[in-house]
């Protein structure tokens, strides 16, 4: 490993100006005329001035709410406050943006100087432009002058790590009534927009996650949960120049820049040079507050080694807003009040530390964007002419910021263009149209083409959708669709995974790569993904190869109406093309864009039922079986005599449980379960260890380390789980099959080369040597009859891959009825 870097004790204001010198390192040799992608027509009917005031809904008390003993605003006080600001300062518009998980309302703030509706119009206007015709923005003079530069505060996203809205509020009252000239100059030239709590659900419970279980700050590119849809459309609609997204707690102070690995898609250059001399401008304040506890701060880049707290998911906020171009942090506060043998003035006092330190990012943040308005506004639309350009991601020398090595140069090669077939070619249409619709509401542009083409060898039908990777958020696009990279010999640590992800190979469309030419096609902009099913005409039978999850739940749907649904060798499905059934099956086709088409002759498969599976593990596996269309239920070691009931058709085990510790009465219910001949699906070493315990399958099961993660190359040998799956999977902590029993066959295995993209240390007893072509998805029958199947890959993670969700939909099946 690297040895850690050092940045020589400069003043914020130094370094700032040293490393804004440093913009001609980043131009291209020689200036060109670029050409530019005109705008699409701007529909400007709906923007309407500021202030755009609401009146918010109020919560009753709610004496639980765990912010209270922290001496943290409690949420039911929150809209009480907005309204009254709002009533007090038509500087301030709230207004309710969506609701939580578990309900809450979602209060998204902006803090600005009045506006017309045609001064709002302009802004709008100019926003549109800088990404538009980045190069027109540059010099446009009437934009430099007037345009609102945009400050974006997230607060809260761990509900347990309170103080970021408290802090929030401070800011927009304090903006709301200060009268001074200073304020009225800086709320004339910039706005602030603010979510003032991100997780309402774990504000008033106290937890890390939402209501429905999940770390909102690894959602960003994945988009299962409300709140980080809001906070992705924030970022995209705001356009900000600055993003702060505010934690706790780590002590001292932790804000970014981060240390490496960094994305690869990042234009650092335009980052580093700003990112750096804010955070020390940002120590500098902290350490103006006065007390023991702020007076330095940790700033990865600078003080940790690489991998420590690294960029490299786009799954953060920081991370997802950098790739729209902005300068994000993490901000975490130093001390934490939650501790159990804290009194309660202890608490009250750390939480108001926390609050300042907050404040102070905010507002050193917002004056850094107009000491250097020129700069960062020239650098934001740099990004997206970059982009627009083609241009190559730029090389940056040692020392091109202080402390800046080899260890920090991560990038990548763009292709011109990637083609996501539609009909044939496209292995999943509605995998296709879920994969588009990411890109467009992430902030990327995608087209569909006119007529029939050829490119790169391939044909491709009309409705083809076309990724012109000459577009301004190109980074953004690039890492969602590339492989991603082998980091393995680069770092030997990561904050946390996965080390690469790929929505390109893993969502379960097909995509692919065209490195040196845009087809020759007439194209049209695209704002939606699109699928339609297919139902053959005539009589016969239907057959559906399940190749997605809107596959199972159009099985599932059919099931729960009564048809009668058979399953063959190969793990597809047959509906006998009655009138009724067609009927049927003619919804599901609308409902969910699955395609049948007509069954071999001569059939003969396994009548399906309505399956029933409790799960032992995670809300991942209960949100993932949802996906599916299954009825789940969750069971627990405490609980199997009354959860693990006879309707019960399969038992999903991705925990761990001891079956030497159960009770009776719990280890009863299990063997009345597995006497009855009850399916078992597994997942990891949770599943083998259940398996060889329970005296079902017996195998092996090894682990990667835990950081191991990403794409892993595999080979597919067919039967009821692994037909039509896609030719890579996902892996977080890979697990591998070996000394199978008699009764054991492999459906998947690790291919002789298994790390396609992440991190899998190569060699010893847990590396990527011994997982070479050994099993990683398994099958059998019991000698009691039980249909096993076990995963070493891992689809059910974090609700990302979604391409492996039919591979254990179809496993499901399998077990329940062979």
């Amino acid at each position: 490993m690297l040895s850690t870097r050092r940045l020589p004790r400069l003043t914020a204001t130094a370094v700032s100006a040293a490393l804004l010198a440093t913009v001609a390192l980043t131009e291209p040799a020689s200036a060109t005329a670029l050409p530019t992608v005109p705008p699409a027509p701007v529909d400007l009917s709906d923007v309407r001035g500021y202030p755009r005031q609401s009146t918010l809904p109020v919560w009753p008390d709610n004496p639980a709410d765990a912010s209270i003993p922290i001496g943290v605003i409690p949420y039911d006080d929150i809209a009480p406050k907005l309204n009254a600001l709002q009533r007090a300062s038509d500087r301030v518009s709230a207004r309710v943006a969506g609701k939580s998980a578990g309900g809450y309302d979602l209060y998204a703030v902006t803090v600005t100087a009045p506006e017309s509706r045609s001064e709002a119009r302009q802004q709008e206007t100019w926003k549109r432009l800088i990404e538009d015709e980045p190069a027109r923005a540059q010099r446009d003079r009437k934009l430099l002058a007037g345009y609102k530069t945009p400050l974006f505060i997230n607060a809260n996203i761990h509900g347990n790590e309170w103080e970021g809205t408290d802090a929030a509020l401070r800011v927009i009252e304090g903006f709301a009534t200060d009268r001074t000239s200073e304020v009225a100059e800086l709320l004339r030239r910039n706005r602030l927009v603010f979510n003032i709590t991100s997780n309402p659900d774990g504000r008033v419970a106290g937890t890390r996650a939402n209501a429905a279980g999940y770390d909102l700050n690894r959602d960003l590119t994945i988009v299962a949960q409300p709140e980080t849809n809001l906070i992705r459309d924030l970022i995209i609609d705001t356009k900000p120049i600055i993003t702060l997204d505010l934690h706790g707690y780590v002590n001292p102070t932790l804000l970014h820049p981060s240390t490496p690995p960094h994305n690869v898609n990042n234009e650092y250059d335009l980052y580093i040079k700003h990112g750096l001399p804010n955070a020390l401008a940002i120590e500098e304040g902290l350490r103006g507050l006065g007390y023991a506890e702020t007076q330095r701060a940790r700033i990865p880049f600078r003080d940790d080694e690489p991998g420590v707290w690294d960029d490299f998911p786009p799954i953060y906020v920081p991370s997802f807003a950098m790739l729209q171009s902005s300068i994000p942090y993490t901000i975490e506060a130093p001390l934490n009040p939650r501790g159990g043998s804290l009194t309660p003035a202890e608490r009250v006092r750390r939480s108001g530390i926390n609050t300042d330190v907050h404040e102070v990012a905010i507002r050193t943040s917002l004056r850094y964007i107009q000491d250097h308005r020129a700069e960062v506004l020239h650098d934001q639309a740099e990004v997206y002419r970059r982009g627009l350009a083609g241009e190559p991601l730029r090389d940056l020398p040692d020392g091109y910021v202080p402390g800046w090595g080899p260890e920090d140069n991560y990038n990548t090669t763009f292709p011109r263009a990637y083609v996501i077939p539609s009909g044939t070619g496209q292995r999943s249409e509605p995998a296709a149209a879920r994969l588009v619709d990411l890109l467009i509401g992430s902030g990327g542009r995608v087209w569909r083409a006119k007529q029939p083409f050829t490119a790169g060898g391939n044909r491709y039908q009309a409705g083809s959708y076309v990724v012109d990777m000459h577009q301004p958020k190109r980074g953004l696009v690039n890492s969602l669709l590339e492989p991603g990279a082998d980091i393995t010999d680069r770092v030997d640590d990561l904050y946390a995974g996965p080390a690469a992800w790929s929505q390109g190979l893993t969502w379960g469309a097909t995509v692919d790569t065209l490195w040196n030419t845009l087809p020759r096609v007439r194209l049209e902009r695209t704002y939606d993904g699109r699928a339609e099913g297919t139902l053959p005409a005539g009589r016969s039978d239907l057959r559906l190869d399940l190749r997605d999850a809107a596959d199972l739940l159009a099985v599932n749907s059919l099931l729960a109406k009564g048809v009668e649904v058979y399953r063959l060798g190969d793990g597809s499905v047959v509906v006998p093309g009655t009138p009724f059934n067609r009927t049927l099956a003619g919804a599901e086709v609308r409902a969910h864009a699955v395609s049948f088409e007509r069954a071999p002759a001569r059939w003969r498969g396994t009548r399906l039922d309505r399956v029933v599976v409790g799960y032992l593990g995670t809300v991942e596996e209960r949100d993932t079986l949802a996906d599916l269309g299954f009825e789940a239920r969750a069971v627990t070691a405490a609980t199997l005599t009354d959860t693990l009931t006879e309707d019960v058709d399969v038992l999903l085990v991705a925990g761990n449980v001891n079956l030497a510790d159960l009770t009776a009465e719990n280890r009863s219910a299990l063997d009345r379960f597995l006497a009855g001949g009850g399916g078992v699906v597994g997942l990891g070493t949770a599943g083998a260890s259940f398996s060889n315990a329970a005296a079902l399958l017996t195998v092996t099961a090894t682990a990667a380390p835990s950081l191991a993660s990403g794409v892993a190359n595999i080979v597919n040998h067919g039967g009821p789980v692994t037909t039509s799956a896609i030719p890579h999977t996902f892996i977080s902590q890979p697990v591998w099959f070996t000394d199978l029993g008699a009764n054991v066959e492999v459906e998947q295995s690790y291919a002789a080369d298994p790390l396609l993209a992440g991190w899998w240390a190569t060699d010893g007893a847990n590396g990527q040597t011994s997982a070479a072509n050994q099993a990683s998805i398994v099958r059998g029958v019991s000698t009691a009859g039980n249909g096993v199947v076990l995963f070493g890959t891992d689809p059910t993670f974090r609700l990302h891959p979604k391409g492996l969700q039919s591979q254990l939909g179809r496993a499901v099946l399998w077990a329940a009825q062979r």
